[in-house]
């Protein structure tokens, strides 16, 4: 778990010396964007809490990490693919995984704040006593999100969604990031 925390830690620490010499202040752009680049990487850690039939054999938290990519479509929207791998801790020798794809966008409406949502499946696993038939389980999520700048190329990205899947294997997510833009 340590290693879980201090990875993004130290990642976040590299890029604000790395970029963060820049002498850049952020700016709000004409198309209503933190910044007007084209393209952003996105790496993030996980945290979330089961919902709805998920919740019946879940004893805590889902932990993992994610990467998303990001392309700008003008006007404040910016597109987005996520994908990752996501563990849920569990009770009676239970366990749960699942790897979500996702697509979706996301509007900053006022600089750093933004609104996403998103749609894709979920890929998911179990064991245990009362494992199920490994489904993939289509979903649609709702969130909202801050872009903290560092620099004109680096930024910490927090935000949380309500995400809904099919069979009601739902969650709520709580994700922080580190956002690489070219």
């Amino acid at each position: 778990m340590k290693k879980l925390v201090t990875i993004p830690v130290l990642l976040m620490f590299a890029g604000v010396f790395a970029f963060g010499q820049t002498g850049q202040k952020a700016v709000k752009s004409s198309d209503n964007s933190l910044y007007a680049y084209s393209n952003a990487i996105d790496v993030a850690y996980e945290t979330s809490f089961p919902m709805g039939n998920l919740s019946k054999g879940s004893a805590a938290s889902w932990v993992g990490t994610t990467a998303r990519y990001e392309f700008n479509l003008g006007s404040g929207f910016d597109g987005m693919i996520t994908s990752g791998y996501l563990s849920f801790a569990t009770s009676s020798q239970q366990s749960y995984s699942a790897i979500p794809i996702m697509v979706g966008a996301k509007y900053h409406f006022v600089a750093g704040w933004y609104g996403m949502v998103e749609t894709g499946v979920h890929f998911f696993t179990s064991s245990g006593p009362t494992a199920y038939n490994n489904p993939t389980e289509w979903g649609f999520s709702v969130g909202t999100g801050y872009e903290i700048p560092l620099s004109k190329l680096l930024s910490i990205d927090l935000a949380t969604k309500y995400q809904y899947n099919t069979d009601n294997l739902s969650y709520w997510n709580a994700r922080a990031g580190l956002m690489f833009k070219f």
